[in-house]
């Protein structure tokens, strides 16, 4: 395991090793996410057409094969992907990500539970992500949005002010990455920056794979 201090201290990132490679989703494959409420708008999530800044779903059965195989040597599995788009010139505001509602309480400080994610991202020039601390938890915004079939999830934001940058990264490679606490994306480029993001889940009791839990499961293939 890792012992040095700058490795414990960075709880937010690693890049880890793997023995395959994604192929980077296209657009005739994605599908924009739409909710009840985004009919007549929302501040911080509104998807106008396809090719926007947000969070969107896509169709990848070979790259969903491989992780699939990858996890099950850990007795993990996924549970939700999601492919994530910030535009030219542009960014994702600081967000927490919460793909699994039954895990979480309805209090906001609750959705702090730093919950890992394997995250395959094709990097932009200058692109990358960062990760911010709130300055007072109470300054979290939630929306709620709901499905067709009446199902709803909450999407959870901060704004850029409430919060303290502590760590930056560009990213390039597969990573381990630390979704369940306040992060963004920022892309200075003149190109699309995508990340495929699958969300970890332990099969035995089917709780979410905390970032800390990662170091430890996949020790040895991970690198900052």
């Amino acid at each position: 395991m890792e012992t040095n201090s700058y490795y414990l201290k960075n709880v937010y990132h690693r890049y880890i090793n793997l023995s395959f490679k994604l192929e980077k989703p296209k657009w005739e494959n994605i599908k924009r996410t739409f909710s009840e409420e985004q009919k007549v708008g929302s501040e911080y999530y509104d998807i106008k057409d396809k090719g926007d800044t947000d969070v969107y779903v896509c169709d990848t059965p070979e790259n969903d094969k491989k992780v699939t195989e990858f996890l099950d040597r850990f007795n993990l599995f996924y549970d939700s992907k999601l492919l994530f788009n910030t535009k030219s010139d542009d960014s994702i505001k600081v967000h927490i990500d919460n793909n699994k509602e039954e895990d979480y309480s309805d209090k906001p400080e609750k959705f702090i539970d730093n919950h890992a994610k394997l995250n395959f991202t094709w990097e932009v020039p200058g692109g990358g992500l960062r990760w911010w601390e709130l300055k007072n938890e109470d300054n979290l915004v939630v929306d709620t949005h709901t499905q067709k079939n009446g199902k709803k999830w909450h999407v959870i934001w901060a704004k850029q002010e409430d919060c303290t940058m502590v760590y930056d990264k560009t990213i390039n490679k597969p990573s381990i990455v630390n979704t369940g606490v306040p992060h963004s994306t920022h892309n200075p480029s003149n190109k699309e920056r995508f990340t495929l993001s699958y969300n970890l889940v332990r099969k035995t009791d089917l709780k979410l794979v905390t970032f800390f839990e990662a170091l430890w499961l996949f020790d040895g293939l991970l690198e900052a």
